[in-house]
């Protein structure tokens, strides 16, 4: 409680709480927590609330761990934004596993959690890249070479297939594209903007458009129309 209160006021004592104080006092926030839910007749949230108070401040603390681990992780394959999501949910899960009564160093566990977060998110990637190694940015390529009344029937059984969607497409790949393609281009969203939409990474995004349009391509490519 008093570790609570003084992280809360962020006042008192020069001496900064160790390591060791503050994970056990989370512990019996959380231990105090569930007892508390358990407790039907006793609704107060005063220990759940202290909980969050010492579990974000650790989170504070440490963030240091979680850009130094970035920055020994060298790769061109992930986008730093993506990089520092990973780094920073290795981090929040050290902090709710970590025991304080078993001798180790938080720092120590905490990097080792980041360490393999990110070795993860790496390994994805490199399989990711291996099945798609072709990145389709800006449009669904329209055939500009064709002549016009093959492009304009291209164009018709594009607009067939979408409709009746022969290309099997989930709600999430048509709305993907929809905000990328359709519309004027200053209308169209970024792969960020979407990925904001719908609680993904770019990254994601950029996967989901890719096979939207493979599934598209296949579509087109079995056409009788178009044979």
């Amino acid at each position: 409680m008093a570790l609570a209160d003084l992280i809360r006021s962020r006042s008192g004592p020069t001496d900064k709480p160790s390591d060791q104080q503050l994970f056990v006092a989370l512990h019996t926030c959380a231990y105090f927590a569930n007892k508390t839910m358990r407790d039907q007749s006793n609704e107060n949230p005063s220990w759940a609330n202290r909980w969050s108070v010492i579990r974000e401040h650790i989170v504070e603390q440490n963030l240091g761990l979680a850009y130094s681990m970035m920055s020994r992780f060298n790769t061109r394959l992930i986008d730093e934004d993506d990089l520092l999501s990973d780094a920073m949910l290795g981090l929040t899960r050290a902090v709710d596993r970590f025991n304080p009564w078993r001798g180790y160093r938080f720092s120590t566990y905490a990097c080792n959690v980041i360490v393999r977060a990110l070795m993860r998110r790496g390994k994805r990637e490199r399989n990711r890249r291996r099945l798609f190694p072709v990145q389709y940015e800006v449009s669904l390529e329209r055939p500009e070479s064709l002549p016009d009344s093959e492009r304009e029937l291209y164009v018709e059984r594009l607009s067939q297939v979408l409709q009746d969607n022969s290309g099997q497409l989930t709600d999430l790949e048509t709305r993907v594209l929809t905000q990328r393609f359709s519309g004027e281009r200053r209308d169209r969203l970024t792969f960020q903007e979407i990925g904001n939409t719908v609680g993904l990474s770019k990254e994601r995004v950029r996967q989901i458009q890719n096979i939207a349009i493979r599934k598209l391509r296949r579509a087109l490519a079995a056409d009788p129309v178009l044979q």
